[in-house]
């Protein structure tokens, strides 16, 4: 029997993707920093620029943080793309979307010296339009605002679903029901914003459901990033009745007949 594993050996991956970049991420990253969890942090270049500011329903004024700022504080984790300026895109063309999202890429790429992989969606339209606009400025996936309500990996990572919404009552028993399933390839990706924390006051959960993901043995903390590009590796493992072949260009893991297998770049194993 032929099971796929994470990195390490792990048997369940888990992502915080937030949206925005504002001032709450300073305290959500450290909190994400002391149990060793990972974050994907998908960021208006243009607001950011502006130092963007609004007023929630509930009086509470919320603020991008300013550019100069940001490769400090998301240290360690990743920086995706949420368009140059937030908009909605219900109606737009496609020069205009490329626009929006090439240049967000182009100035986040260029602010933190690397490569933006990932786009996550403003609001809640998404249709062919931008997948296709989306593949067009050379992201690796986007990450849409729907959910799973299950512990699955999305079969298309250019219309990935999150598992939950930082907001959902249940969320805390969800995590905890993550930490017991024995699906293959479990995965947790919690969405939201950092300043929800403050407007639901959930700072108390999410440091219990920190606490609770830190103490797993078999997780893989992953940026969004670091879990497609290892997806995509392992869809180039090839496994068949008699032989398992690592054809892709990174370390691959699998649990083969009850024992943990790491297999190099070109690495092969029959199966008896």
């Amino acid at each position: 029997m032929v099971r796929k594993l994470y990195p390490g050996g792990k048997a369940r991956a888990v992502n915080f993707s937030f949206d925005d970049g504002v001032e709450q991420d300073v305290r959500f990253v450290q909190l994400l920093n002391k149990y060793g969890l990972k974050g994907t942090f998908n960021l208006n270049y243009g607001l950011m620029k502006q130092r963007f500011a609004w007023v929630h329903e509930c009086g509470m004024t919320v603020r991008r943080l300013p550019e100069e700022s940001v490769c400090g504080i998301y240290q360690g984790h990743e920086i995706a793309s949420h368009s140059y300026s937030h908009p909605y895109f219900d109606n737009a063309g496609e020069p205009e979307i490329l626009k929006e999202l090439g240049a967000d890429k182009y100035f986040l790429e260029k602010l933190m010296g690397g490569e933006v992989a990932g786009y996550a969606t403003p609001f809640y339209f998404y249709s062919d339009l931008l997948e296709n606009c989306v593949r067009q400025c050379g992201f690796r996936y986007a990450r849409i605002s729907e959910k799973t309500d299950d512990y699955s990996i999305p079969e298309n990572f250019f219309r990935w679903k999150g598992s939950k919404f930082l907001w959902d009552p249940d969320l805390e028993g969800f995590v905890l029901g993550f930490l017991e399933t024995d699906r293959e390839l479990a995965l947790c990706q919690i969405v939201g914003h950092s300043y929800d924390l403050d407007v639901m006051e959930l700072w108390d959960t999410l440091e219990r459901i920190c606490h609770a993901l830190a103490g797993a043995e078999d997780l893989w903390p992953a940026t969004h990033g670091q879990l497609v590009q290892y997806l995509r590796d392992l869809a180039l493992c090839h496994i068949s009745d008699t032989e398992i072949e690592n054809e892709s260009t990174a370390e691959i893991w699998l649990e083969v007949d009850g024992s943990v297998h790491c297999l190099a770049p070109g690495e092969k194993i029959h199966i008896h």
